[in-house]
């Protein structure tokens, strides 16, 4: 846990320990870097703030750095302090509800900084925004009936605030209410004087409102209470309260909406509100039910609901008009000078509301719908309830607890509705355990969440019943999506229509909440809706819906593919459904990216099509995967969905379709370091030469070579890699050709054969670029650096490092520019440019952060681990060894060494001689030359052995700086 606090004195909190920053330089730096996190601030800037030179800014920040490991970073121009902004208490205040971000208010801002500069430019605005959260806060107070325990705490706000009007108002209004009118009037009095003396101005409309409850109090017409009762199980929706109690001003109608999915508390919620702000509108407290969601019961029109409104302030009936808009003119002429609340429950469309709706007071709408036509209205869109919501929810149903009961309500989705329905339940039924409900609800959830008249499925299907025929059709087939969410390009396969026209249709049915939409343009049902949409599939449309879904990923898997891989090869597609508007790649980047996007529902398509007995889908699907989840290091899915790939291909009995299948699954394998590799690889030669396919063969034969050339067994792996080239020129296929010219050249490379090694990969990065392919340049262009850095060719190696971290970014695979910018990072260490050397494995960490979305190394390396992704793993500790090593800190970088170095039992994959070198350069660092003398020599002999004659004699001069004596204390 991180944390950073500038609302009081300076607070940091580190892996949940305080960190102490010393008083001066260090905290006017650190505190002008948290003002903008995760943003460079410039040097001058800093330096000004600091009131020094540069160059005691440069020794002021790398003190700062050892307090705060890792976290300050320099950048072209100035230093970012790598935070986010809800680590930081002074942007997290702006982001939560009033009474939350006061928590975080711990006295004056910036309270032991030291800067006068800092304190004039940000505290003036920062204790305004305090003060305004303050005042929602009280507002919600008073809304509560809590106006004794308030008066106190104005009379001193105004005593520190004097012209701060809404204090003074809020406290008149909390004398009133306390019936200590003669002292509210004095209030007002006060404030009223010394405006006008001290500013010149009259008291504005808060104040002047406030007064006017005073003077009126004895006229107030009879009092009117229709609201249901508040019940005593009311759980979570805490900020939803406060935003709903804060939003109400004085002197005009205030309009606010509560929408959101079938039983997710709308009702209960406003009723709660309501309750709480009677203190506020004590002439009438209305409530009505439209009916627009009512099973069996028409919607109720404004004319019958405003006679029940009108019926209920006491209008007699024969007074009341039949015209539509001449009974909305008696309604607001009625609530003209009562303070007045009303809940309208259960609306259907603005229209229905908007007759309703008074000239003053409060109006509480629900529905279903987002009423975003509904105007001046302050929406508050209601969720699920969180998990601990949930927890306490069935907790004050039922007296159960325990872990099983988190289960419980998460097979409800925490939706309110299904979690009383389930608590009811239970509490009447004492000997069902957490585990007996939990095993009911996964056997046939809907069925279980229905108690009496309440069910779930009942109040899905009303909604459902209220869409529009094509509507329905859309919601019911999405039901059949395994995934985790879809696009309208889905929606548009699902349905054999336009991307747009499905995009509307979503809309529509986001507009009802019957989708959710997390993120633009991706949508997602509710587990329960999905299962609802599922169930309400008609006979005869499944097959269809089912086979549309998978032609829809796996026709995009392939054209993605083939952008990824120009040069992958092509078999007959199990697409046979017309796609009117699947999505198009422009770039190999747009087509990463689409499988980033969908991965998860490519995966679930792949189970699914093996489910169903598309068994086509289901081996073809994984191949078109294949690379890009190579790309990526998910060596677990691989391994997962080939293994898919290979039972659905022994299903159909396609020999094709069985050695492509092999093959996949021996590739995964190998980079997982299985050893069923070689044996699947083996059968998969087997199958193609009985089938005659040669460039399957020789793609076998290539894995093979590595597989060779990972256990040093050189000559085998030639034999491999010179048959597979023989291969792929008879199939006719240069992509092929020039990966097997690239293989070769490794192995040359690798025995130290200098001139080989350069031809032959030459001879496969003009084939590659010849064809478009650019992700195999990039690699090509790496491994020929490699070479010409161990030929001591540095100029060369950093031309080609450029061009290859070029071709990387150009086809978007950031995860193989992490590898190569690791490799450029080492070799810039070897070659004596230790800063730069820095910088680049700093920036190998920014990469890997950025293509896992993580926020931080060690949860990198944790999703890098879950995936078996051991290259990348391997490739963040070098960075972050490298990292450490040239910034001082040489303990550090000892410890990534070692966590480095049981992954390299798992694979091998960076040269042991590099990984000693290392470890010998730290050890020095520390002074201790004992074991930075063990370290240097066996790095000097695995570089003898691994013929790499620039790691060579870079060891050796790290084991002759290990021999010299040591420097005089």
């Amino acid at each position: 846990m991180r944390s950073f606090g500038l609302l009081g004195p300076l607070d940091v909190v580190l892996d949940g320990c305080r960190v102490h920053v010393p008083a001066g330089k260090r905290r006017v730096v650190l505190a002008a870097l948290l003002l903008r996190p995760g943003q460079v601030v410039g040097v001058d800037e800093l330096a000004e703030l600091a009131g020094g030179s540069r160059h005691a800014l440069q020794t002021t920040v790398g003190r700062l750095r050892e307090a705060l490991p890792g976290l300050v970073h320099t950048k072209p121009g100035g230093y970012l302090l790598d935070v986010r902004p809800d680590e930081v208490d002074i942007h997290l205040f702006d982001r939560l509800a009033p009474r939350a971000a006061l928590e975080l208010w711990r006295g004056r801002p910036f309270a032991d900084i030291g800067s006068d500069a800092l304190e004039r430019d940000h505290v003036p605005a920062l204790t305004e925004k305090y003060l305004t959260a303050l005042e929602a806060r009280i507002e919600a107070d008073l809304a509560a009936g809590e106006h004794d325990r308030l008066v106190p705490e104005l009379r001193s706000l105004t005593r520190q605030h004097p012209a701060r009007e809404r204090l003074w108002a809020q406290l008149v209004v909390a004398l009133h209410r306390c019936d200590r009118q003669t002292e509210a009037l004095q209030a007002y009095d006060d404030i009223r004087r010394r405006l006008a003396e001290e500013l010149g101005l009259d008291p504005g409309r808060d104040l002047q409102e406030a007064h006017r409850q005073v003077l009126t109090a004895d006229n107030r017409p009879k009092s009117r209470n229709d609201l249901p009762g508040d019940i005593a199980d009311f759980a979570g929706r805490a900020e939803d309260l406060d935003e709903i109690l804060a939003a109400v001003p004085s002197g005009c109608v205030a309009i606010t909406a509560i929408d959101g999915m079938a039983g997710i508390g709308k009702t209960t919620l406003a009723v709660r509100a309501a309750h709480r702000l009677a203190g506020r509108f004590p002439d009438a407290q209305l409530f009505v039910d439209l009916h627009s969601h009512t099973d069996g019961v028409e919607p109720r029109t404004p004319a019958d609901a405003l006679l029940t409104l009108l019926t209920a302030l006491g209008v007699p009936a024969e007074d009341i008009p039949d015209d539509l808009d001449a009974r909305a003119a008696r309604w607001r002429a009625e609530m003209a000078h009562r303070r007045a609340l009303v809940v309208l429950d259960n609306a259907g469309s603005a229209a229905q509301v908007r007759p309703l709706l008074p000239g003053t007071g409060l109006v509480l709408v629900t529905s279903r719908r987002r009423l975003v036509d509904l105007d001046a209205a302050h929406t508050v869109s209601l969720d699920v309830l969180s998990e601990e919501d949930a927890l306490a929810l069935l907790a004050s149903i039922v007296r159960r607890d325990g872990e099983d009961c988190r289960e419980v309500v998460r097979l409800c989705g925490y939706l309110p509705l299904a979690v009383r329905i389930v608590g009811a339940r239970w509490r009447t039924r004492p000997a069902w355990s957490a585990r007996d409900l939990v095993r009911r609800l996964t056997e046939q959830r809907l069925t279980e969440l229905t108690a009496g008249e309440r069910s779930v499925a009942g109040a899905f299907a009303l909604s459902y019943r209220q869409l529009t025929a094509e509507q329905q059709r859309l919601f019911r087939r999405l039901g059949l999506h395994t995934g985790e969410d879809f696009d309208a390009h889905l929606a548009a396969a699902i349905v054999g229509s336009t991307r747009a026209e499905a995009e509307r249709l979503l809309d529509e049915l986001l507009d009802v909440h019957l989708v959710q939409q997390k993120e633009n343009g991706r949508y997602r049902f509710h587990d329960l809706l999905a299962e609802h949409a599922k169930a309400s599939v008609e006979p005869g449309e499944r097959d269809e819906a089912i086979t549309r879904i998978l032609d829809f990923y796996l026709r995009g898997a392939e054209d993605s593919a083939r952008k990824i891989a120009p040069g992958r090869p092509k078999f007959h597609s199990a697409v046979t459904s017309e796609l009117v508007d699947p999505p198009v790649f422009a770039s190999p980047v747009e087509a990463l990216a689409w499988q980033g996007a969908e991965r998860s529902n490519l995966k679930a398509a792949v189970y699914l099509a093996a489910y169903e007995g598309h068994y086509r889908h289901a081996w073809q699907l994984p191949s078109h995967l294949a690379h890009y989840l190579w790309l990526s290091g998910s060596g677990r899915e691989r391994v997962e969905v080939q293994s898919v790939a290979l039972a659905a291909a022994h299903a159909l009995g396609d020999l094709k379709a069985r050695a492509e299948a092999l093959r996949g699954l021996g590739s995964a394998y190998m980079d997982d370091g299985n050893p069923k590799a070689e044996e699947h690889l083996r059968e998969a030669i087997d199958l193609t030469r009985q089938i005659g396919d040669l460039r399957g063969e020789a793609s076998a034969m290539g894995l093979l070579g590595m597989i060779a050339r990972e256990r040093r067994d050189y000559d085998r792996s030639m034999e491999h890699f010179e048959r597979g080239l023989v291969l792929m020129r008879q199939a006719d296929a240069p992509t092929g050709v020039a990966n097997a010219l690239h293989n070769i050249g490794i192995n040359h490379a690798e025995l130290g054969r200098t001139e080989q090694a350069l031809s032959y990969m030459r001879e496969a990065a003009a084939i590659v670029e010849e064809r478009g392919d650019v992700r195999e340049l990039a690699v090509t262009l790496h491994n020929i650096a490699h070479v010409h850095v161990d030929s001591f060719e540095d100029d060369e190696c950093l031309a080609c490092m450029r061009l290859s971290l070029a071709a990387y970014r150009e086809c978007g695979d950031k995860r193989g520019e992490a590898l190569a910018l690791a490799d450029f990072a080492r070799w810039r260490y070897e070659m004596g440019h230790l800063a730069v050397a820095g910088e680049q494995a700093r920036e190998v960490a920014r990469l890997c952060r950025e293509y896992t979305n993580l926020p931080d190394d060690e949860a990198v390396l944790a999703a890098m681990n879950d995936v078996r992704d051991h290259v990348g793993q391997m490739t963040l500790y070098v960075a972050l060894s490298l990292d450490a090593l040239t910034g001082g800190r040489p303990a550090e970088s000892i410890g990534y060494l070692r966590r480095f170095q049981r992954l390299g039992k798992v694979r091998r994959w960076w040269s042991d001689e590099r990984v000693f070198q290392q470890f010998a350069a730290a050890y020095l660092e520390l002074g201790d030359r004992e074991t930075a003398l063990r370290y240097a020599q066996q790095a000097v002999e695995a570089a003898e052995r691994g013929h790499q004659p620039r790691t060579l004699a870079f060891a050796r001069q790290t084991l002759a700086r290990a021999k010299a004596p040591a420097p005089p204390a």
